[in-house]
């Protein structure tokens, strides 16, 4: 199983959003995928279910150091989860690696396990670091998400050994319509260039369609409209799936 964290310190930056659609396309690859819930906003509990299980969450899985029994079927096929709870909040002296000991409770259920986090730095969050294979920070090319992918980085090298397993991942982007280096798209992107080395060579567009594809489940396909978005998370899958396998969904 590969486990994939979305996680930044900076709020807004898509986190969930980019959780929600990778996910779903995994799941169109036809591969079984679990998502976990940590963020107390509890934002990808509430799209994957139409409503709250009662005495099933991460929190309760973490206290009694039990995954398999808080997995709860979504309304999509091929992807469960782990809701979050507000408890979550007493559990923040919790060892930072204590998920990292439970995920092999459900490595050989699933495919891929998909963990959304708040945007803060504390024991919840640490226990989804350690237990990914892959962190990914989404980010926008902005004053405070530069500043904050720079906090984060920080924090990585001194509280975790994940620093070489994470990835900035463009979010919102714009592309700019010139090679002017005055340009404020290109003095941003130069930037990010200049302190990080692991920028993704993906980035997903700034368009309406997200919002409009989490909040009305209309699929992202291939088609002219929704191509460039289609394209950014196919990309996002391949580095998980290898690119033949990722281009054989068609919408997600």
């Amino acid at each position: 199983m590969t486990t994939i964290c979305l996680s930044s310190i900076k709020g807004g930056v898509g986190k969930t959003s980019i959780a929600i659609m990778l996910s779903k396309l995994l799941a169109k690859a036809g591969k079984e995928v679990l998502c976990m819930d940590m963020d107390i906003q509890n934002s990808l509990s509430f799209h994957f279910l139409d409503e709250e299980v009662e005495n099933r969450n991460i929190a309760l899985a973490l206290h009694i150091g039990n995954l398999p029994q808080n997995i709860v079927k979504s309304n999509y096929e091929n992807i469960d989860i782990i809701q979050s709870s507000f408890s979550l909040v007493n559990l923040r002296s919790i060892a930072d690696k204590a998920l990292k000991r439970l995920i092999p409770q459900v490595e050989d259920l699933y495919d891929f396990c998909i963990i959304d986090t708040a945007p803060t730095w504390d024991n919840i969050v640490l226990n989804a670091i350690n237990a990914a294979d892959y962190v990914i920070s989404p980010a926008r090319l902005a004053q405070f998400d530069l500043k904050g992918a720079r906090f984060y980085q920080e924090q990585l090298v001194m509280d975790t050994s994940k620093v070489e397993d994470w990835y900035i991942l463009l979010n919102f982007f714009k592309e700019p319509r010139t090679d002017n280096p005055e340009n404020l798209t290109n003095q941003y992107l130069a930037m990010f260039s200049e302190w990080f080395d692991n920028i993704l060579d993906i980035r997903i567009p700034n368009t309406s369609l997200i919002q409009k594809s989490i909040d009305t489940d209309e699929p992202i396909s291939d088609a002219k409209s929704k191509k460039n978005l289609f394209d950014a998370i196919s990309r996002l899958g391949a580095m998980f799936l290898g690119e033949n396998e990722t281009y054989r969904v068609g919408r997600f």
